[in-house]
């Protein structure tokens, strides 16, 4: 089968909205569903930190570091002033509001600006920092359960997105390998390694995409990130797995063996140090419960969609689930720009 009949003889059903809506609302209940659960699980983390005050910072200790003070500036940026904005406000409280001092007459004085030139740009300056106060001062009056919730939220986000930049490799793996013919086939045969390579570095583009442009998730360092995409390659090797023996599929072992490949050298390293070693696991350990709800989430979404008749066999498991994920994405997409999140969380 040519790429262009095998895009015809499925592109007609999935693009059918009297099966496609349904299903796209049922995806969107689920993931109301997740949210609920995830708030209910900011609020038992409050109530654990607050009887347990060490446990709980400890807890939380490597979530925090380097980013508690990204919070006040990112917190409900949407609301107030764009993010460069606030970053040059934070440049001139940093240059020119600077903590009085007493001088040898026990006057109380301000340093005078050094980058400030003229009375226009001291006036604008104090204009942005209004602003930039008052966004601060909000973002500081929520509570920790609040900035929690957002996080636990934007890191299941995350993951989502990831497992469909992964997904997206794979469903093209095994469409070129499995369903493609002619030249395209001869060429994969020939630099199939090297394509897969190309699929992957796709995967990272696409991921970046997702949590950037689609849908930007402010309230994650890159430690968090690295945690749930390290997830997201074990949500997905279940997947493969899931695959492999309940449907006794034989064309992915080779896919089984390259991701868990893939998580090895992200815990065994020719560098590696204990504390990095240490801090994966810690990472995996954390951020276990945002795997099972995935499973739990994507599982009803695709046995749903197999129930329905929506999602189809005959085009492959992995490009189902594949299309299963892009629904939930969009309702992600859908749930974060109608700021359901923040009303929620305030």
């Amino acid at each position: 089968m040519s790429a262009q009949d095998y895009v015809s003889t499925y592109a007609g059903h999935y693009f059918d909205f009297s099966e496609a809506v349904p299903f796209f609302l049922i995806s969107l209940a689920g993931l109301c569903v997740v949210i609920g659960i995830i708030l209910i699980m900011a609020r038992v983390r409050a109530e654990f930190d607050r009887s347990h005050p060490s446990g709980g910072q400890n807890f939380d200790a490597d979530e925090d570091k380097g980013i508690s003070a990204e919070y006040d500036l990112n917190i409900d940026s949407d609301y107030y002033a764009k993010d460069r904005e606030r970053a040059a406000a934070a440049k001139i409280d940093q240059d020119y509001y600077t903590e009085p001092y007493e001088d040898e007459d026990d006057t109380v004085k301000y340093p005078k600006p050094s980058n400030l030139t003229s009375r226009n740009d001291r006036a604008n300056a104090g204009s942005i920092r209004t602003r930039n106060t008052e966004t601060r001062s909000r973002s500081r009056g929520r509570a920790p359960q609040d900035i929690r919730a957002l996080r636990f939220m934007e890191s299941f986000f995350e993951m989502a997105f990831a497992s469909t930049s992964v997904l997206l490799l794979l469903a093209l793996y095994y469409i070129i390998n499995d369903r493609i013919s002619g030249p395209v086939a001869s060429l994969w045969r020939s630099y199939k390694d090297w394509m897969l390579i190309g699929f992957l570095l796709l995967s990272m583009i696409v991921n970046r995409i997702f949590d950037r442009v689609l849908v930007h998730l402010r309230n994650l360092d890159s430690k968090q990130r690295g945690s749930m995409r390290l997830i997201s390659s074990l949500y997905v090797v279940l997947i493969l797995m899931y695959i492999r023996f309940i449907y006794d599929d034989l064309n992915y072992e080779n896919l089984i063996i390259y991701f868990v490949t893939l998580i090895i050298g992200r815990f065994v390293y020719f560098d590696v140090t204990w504390e990095g070693f240490r801090g994966d696991i810690s990472g995996i350990a954390r951020n276990f419960p945002f795997l099972m709800l995935m499973v739990a989430y994507s599982g009803f979404v695709i046995w749903y969609g197999f129930h329905s008749g929506f999602l189809l066999k005959a085009n492959g498991v992995i490009v189902s689930t594949l299309i299963a994920h892009l629904f939930m994405d969009v309702a992600i997409f859908l749930i974060d720009k109608t700021r359901i999140l923040r009303l929620l969380c305030r």
